[in-house]
């Protein structure tokens, strides 16, 4: 992302945000928050909360593991701890075990808290088509099934579905506009 990246603790304390399109064309707009440390030195601490009260504002957590850290169990548990002491305890949470490309063995990984748990690998790309599935799946998450047909004269009406929801299929009949799309149900 072109983005400052460095093998060094305290590099940046900047959230960044990015948008990411998926196959069904809908828009996620993802942001990376800084990494969690255990026995942050005092001063940091506030500078960490700022950044993280992001994930208040989520609609659901993608919580990233470096599974070639002997204690990823740990740094699992301060995630949880620390999202816990800033009231984001609401939130789906999607735990990408990363760097799999590098775990040995039969090593199992696993989140019990997590409502999706994923191996990938974002150097190889491992497991990337798939975690894009489950945005897509969580982005449909309470929405509905709409097949109707638009008479023509409100055909705006179909510019609400784009917007707010994932239009399938959109046909042209000499009754109107066949439209099949996912749509919040108050839609």
């Amino acid at each position: 992302a072109g983005v400052l990246e460095e093998d060094q603790l305290f590099a940046t304390l900047d959230p960044t945000t990015r948008v990411l399109e998926l196959e069904n064309h809908q828009n996620l707009m993802l942001t990376d928050t800084v990494g969690f440390i255990r026995k942050l030195p005092h001063h940091l601490v506030d500078a960490f909360k700022s950044t993280l009260e992001e994930a208040k504002y989520a609609d659901f957590i993608v919580h990233v593991v470096d599974a070639s850290n002997p204690q990823w169990d740990t740094q699992m548990h301060v995630v949880y701890s620390t999202l816990q002491d800033l009231g984001v305890t609401d939130k789906k949470i999607i735990t990408l075990f990363n760097k799999c490309d590098r775990v040995t063995g039969d090593e199992v990984l696993q989140d019990f808290r997590a409502d999706k748990t994923l191996r990938i690998s974002a150097k190889t790309g491992q497991g990337l088509d798939t975690l894009k599935e489950v945005f897509e799946d969580l982005l449909r998450d309470g929405k509905v099934l709409l097949k109707h047909t638009f008479p023509y004269e409100k055909a705006g009406e179909i510019q609400k579905i784009r917007k707010y929801g994932e239009l399938l299929k959109e046909e042209y009949t000499p009754d109107g506009i066949y439209v099949e799309a996912y749509v919040p149900p108050e839609l």
